[in-house]
């Protein structure tokens, strides 16, 4: 279990390196053109998948996956300001959702009348992997401003409030079923696990309230909680019946 977060490390950097090239099948920005187009490209397949498995597996897109939180992630470790936990903004969350899609619908309906579009295709390879300067430019700027983002606020700040696909998995995750364990008779309360949480997520206020479950929608299940730990006290279990934990809110 101690080495799933190095796994998880590996998997983040290996997308993180492949996106210049396929950055129309991995960058959830293309949803936009996709709908634009009126096309269900691969990648609202892969992400459709993500948000549908979220509330079994939770947010393992956000956390395995997505190349922005990777880099967030990167610079976090040495941010400027420490901030405590906050709850994300659910405002922000919802403008961010609505101001996403309805644009990309409105853009839809204006080429259907144009008589660009009809309707809606699949076709997985519409956006094709292309690898150039023009993508490759638009890939830095996002890299970079990922980087900025981890350094001067706190740890996926922007996953948690400005990303509508963070939103969307977390939605489902409010219900998953995989999630980490803390052994509360194991646990010494070092409070390692909150402090090197890639989300900050305020563990120890599970294992005091909660018996343990970390049943927080934040959690992208990398797994850095378990390496952490020296008293092996926190494991990635599947718990079917989740009502029988008291749950912290």
């Amino acid at each position: 279990m101690k080495k799933l977060y190095s796994w998880n490390f590996i998997s983040r950097i290996i997308f993180l390196l492949l996106t210049p090239v396929f950055f129309q099948i991995f960058a959830i920005g293309f949803i936009w053109h996709s709908i634009y187009w009126g096309v269900i490209t691969s990648v609202m397949l892969i992400w459709m998948i993500f948000i549908l498995i979220s509330p079994l597996v939770g947010r393992i897109g956000c956390g395995w996956f997505c190349f922005m939180g990777t880099a967030t992630d990167l610079s976090s470790e040495h941010s400027i300001i420490k901030m405590k936990w906050r709850k994300p903004k659910v405002w922000a969350r919802l403008l961010m959702i609505i101001m996403f899609f309805s644009s990309a619908i409105a853009f839809n309906i204006i080429n259907s009348h144009r008589g660009i579009t009809h309707g809606f295709s699949i076709d997985p390879l519409f956006l094709k992997p292309d690898f150039n300067w023009h993508y490759a430019s638009v890939w830095m700027i996002d890299i970079g401003s990922a980087l900025i983002l981890g350094l001067l606020l706190e740890r996926r700040w922007a996953c948690k409030n400005l990303c509508f696909m963070g939103a969307l998995c977390s939605a489902g995750s409010s219900w998953s079923r995989l999630i980490p364990v803390v052994d509360i008779n194991k646990c010494t309360s070092c409070g390692k696990c909150e402090k090197e949480c890639l989300v900050r997520i305020p563990i120890t206020d599970y294992i005091k309230k909660g018996n343990g479950l970390i049943t927080n929608s934040e959690c992208i299940i990398c797994g850095k909680c378990t390496a952490v730990c020296k008293a092996d006290a926190i494991k990635l279990k599947f718990v079917w019946r989740r009502k029988k934990y008291v749950a912290v809110k």
